[in-house]
């Protein structure tokens, strides 16, 4: 009489598909979700650097001596009056400003005079340390 179990040999790919499946969800539920500029910026290099306590308006300057505002491009004309009506909605009186080590020097003192402009009077020069 013959036997009617037979033995598999192959691999069950469903339950590989499931590992999978879970690694995936593991690594995109785990990973650093934490806000990144689309900027890309150069800080330049200081010893008494301090760490970023609060995010507040930030302008970045970058190698091509373009100015964004948190991520939103903005002219220098323009510069004052966003920087106001973002002041003013986020109630904030405090500008970080993000230049890129290639930045022209005359830009980011025409950046700060804009500040002042738009009646900011408080601002911070970032540098990486």
């Amino acid at each position: 009489m013959k036997s009617k179990l037979k033995i598999k040999s192959g691999i069950e790919l469903a339950a590989f598909v499931d590992i999978v499946f879970l690694l995936v969800t593991y690594f995109l539920i785990n990973s650093t979700l934490a806000r990144k500029p689309m900027i890309k910026v150069d800080l330049p290099k200081s010893i008494s650097a301090q760490p970023e306590v609060e995010q507040n308006i930030v302008v970045y300057i970058d190698g091509k001596n373009q100015i964004y505002i948190n991520d939103v491009k903005t002219t220098l004309k323009e510069l004052p009056a966003k920087l106001k009506s973002k002041a003013k909605k986020l109630d904030k009186d405090y500008v970080v400003i993000k230049g890129d080590k290639k930045a022209s020097y005359q830009v980011v003192i025409s950046v700060m005079d804009q500040i002042h402009k738009a009646g900011i009077k408080k601002f911070n020069l970032a540098t990486e340390k």
